[in-house]
């Protein structure tokens, strides 16, 4: 149910940037620090573990890009993920219009440097209403995370059968271990417990057709079983790093909390949760 088939692919970039490991790094933490995903790490530099030591040169897959669309994209949802403007895609595709399918191979420009669209790329510092939901909260504290990016969408390779490949279907917000959660909306409880996937993980149904998804906790609040009701901002359990595994793994990848968010009505459908998360933080 958390893990997405995957239709279409994020292919490499051109590498064009060394980096060498740190004490303490690890490829997710690197991977976030440089806005591209483990796998592109991984293939870049030839890996067949995510094992990494103090003191190896990797190389960083550059800003050029290009881009797979699967059912359900537009432009208007692929410049956000990658922080470029619409008209910037369709000047680098050479499209004149806003019409795309899927298996469509697109070129991603480069960001804020690009000049490849005539209109200005999107705006980080942008803020907009989503369109359902405007009165959620943010689920952690002001000041204790580390900020978050769109990766929703992104390629991720661990699976309990062994290495493939799959969507990311929520949004990772970096924060320190057992870092309070609070419920962004209020719900009922319908899966708690351990997931090999999402380690510790809660999923509450907040109407008829959406629910939202909360994993990797390293604990949960008192009260968080199946079939309980919450409200909003009620604290429901404490950031970690659980998950990649069978019960009780830990330690895997830097603590942070997994947000998503999923339309229940007939199959269920992850949605980004990233504009609804910008908006949350901004009204607080």
């Amino acid at each position: 149910m958390i893990a997405a088939v995957l239709t279409g692919a994020l292919l490499l970039p051109t590498p064009a940037l060394a980096y060498t490991v740190k004490p303490g790094d690890t490829l997710w933490k690197i991977a976030q620090a440089h806005h591209v995903s483990v796998a592109q790490l991984m293939q870049v530099n030839h890996l067949t573990s995510t094992w990494i030591y103090p003191g190896q040169n990797l190389q960083i897959p550059g800003n050029s890009r290009t881009y797979t669309v699967v059912k359900g994209d537009s432009l208007w949802k692929i410049g956000q993920r990658y922080n470029v403007s619409v008209a910037a895609v369709e000047a680098a595709n050479h499209l004149s219009g806003d019409l795309i399918y899927p298996g469509q191979i697109l070129k991603i420009p480069s960001g804020p440097s690009s000049d490849l669209g005539s209109t200005a790329p999107a705006s980080t510092s942008t803020v907009r209403m989503p369109p359902a939901y405007q009165d959620g909260v943010f689920p952690l504290p002001k000041g204790s995370y580390s900020g978050f990016t769109d990766n929703f969408g992104a390629i991720r390779t661990w699976s309990p059968s062994g290495t493939t490949t799959r969507n990311h279907d929520g949004i990772d917000i970096v924060a320190p271990l057992g870092t309070p959660i609070y419920a962004a909306e209020g719900g009922t409880i319908i899966n708690q417990g351990w997931s090999e996937l999402g380690g510790w993980r809660l999923t509450v149904r907040f109407d008829g057709s959406t629910a939202f998804y909360y994993a990797h906790m390293s604990g949960y609040a008192g009260g968080m079983v199946k079939g309980a009701t919450i409200k909003k901002g009620q604290l429901i359990g404490y950031v970690g790093n659980t998950g990649y595994g069978p019960v009780g793994t830990s330690g895997k990848f830097e603590s942070h909390l997994h947000f998503g968010m999923y339309k229940t009505s007939g199959s269920w459908q992850a949605i980004d949760p990233y504009p609804y998360l910008k908006w949350w933080e901004s009204q607080r």
